[in-house]
């Protein structure tokens, strides 16, 4: 059984000889983050759960997957969420993992760990990201099998609507980031960010040294965005964010804003990935709504 870390597992001052990981498998720290104080490592760890990733079973494929299937518009590998028709709960979480004439093939749906319940030939709805739009469609659950890995066969695939996404949205996150201080006047920090947009992220720091806006700021950071579990490194500008984020964030630890000033075309295509996909777990299906309502 994997063991849940805790703050003596962390040593300070020393780098993470493995990455820190949720409960989903994905990326909160990196392998050779450093934690300078104790108020750093509470940081990470008040915010929820954390594993080491050594203990962990991958979550999926750190390369990209088969290109992109013609008629739908998803490529293997695509996060999908699952829900029956009327269903007012959580969906359910599961990928494609292939497809043959006129049929697809999803990965055996689960919700909060658990494989879903199915009865083969009713319909259900699925909800997917096509890079730039979210594609919505519905399919009956032809057959389905535990072995020699569970899966889903799905057919008479219709009902497709494409819905294209707001240009700018911010998700909530939870990432262990190493901020700096361009000009060198505060020593770099340890800091957990809380939230993410194309323009800028809010963080969570032990430090009060980085409330000061307008401070320019490089955020060094990993993702697991599109498949694949990249570094980003981007500059901006600290902000005030107090306001937006009170009662949010508990003593002793303090909220900042990060306005980004650029990125690169790879950052920005894999930040906006990552953005949707976020989107995607929290979204509620309904026939006919729109996203996130």
């Amino acid at each position: 059984m994997r063991k849940e870390v805790q703050a003596e597992d962390i040593e300070l001052g020393a780098p993470l000889k493995s990455a820190l990981v949720d409960e989903l498998g994905f990326p909160v720290a990196d392998e050779g983050t450093v934690f300078q104080s104790d108020e750093e490592r509470r940081l990470v760890l008040q915010a929820g759960r954390c594993f080491w990733a050594d203990d962990m079973a991958p979550l999926g494929a750190d390369e990209p997957g088969s290109p992109w299937h013609d008629r739908y518009g998803l490529p293997v590998g695509t996060l999908l969420h699952v829900k029956r028709p009327g269903d007012a709960s959580r969906a359910a979480v599961s990928r494609l993992i292939g497809f043959a004439e006129g049929a697809a093939f999803i990965a055996w749906p689960n919700l909060t760990g658990k494989q879903v319940d199915v009865v083969e030939g009713e319909t259900v709805l699925f909800r997917g990201f096509t890079g730039t739009s979210i594609l919505s469609f519905s399919a009956r659950v032809h057959a389905s099998s535990r072995t020699p890995f569970p899966y889903w066969m799905l057919a008479d695939i219709q009902n497709v609507e494409t819905r294209e996404m707001r240009g700018s949205v911010r998700v909530p996150v939870r990432v262990v980031a190493k901020l700096t201080v361009l000009d060198g006047s505060i020593a770099p920090q340890t800091v957990l960010l809380t939230d993410l947009s194309m323009g800028g992220a809010s963080i969570s720091t032990a430090s009060d040294a980085l409330t000061e806006p307008g401070r320019e700021v490089r955020l060094e950071f990993t993702l697991r965005a599109a498949g694949i579990k990249s570094k980003f490194s981007i500059t901006g500008f600290t902000r005030d964010e107090r306001q937006d984020i009170e009662g949010i964030v508990e003593a002793p630890f303090h909220c900042v804003g990060v306005a980004f000033d650029g990125c690169g075309e790879r950052e920005a295509i894999l930040l906006h990935a990552f953005i949707h996909e976020k989107l995607l777990e929290s979204a509620t299906m309904r026939p006919g709504g729109a996203l996130g309502e």
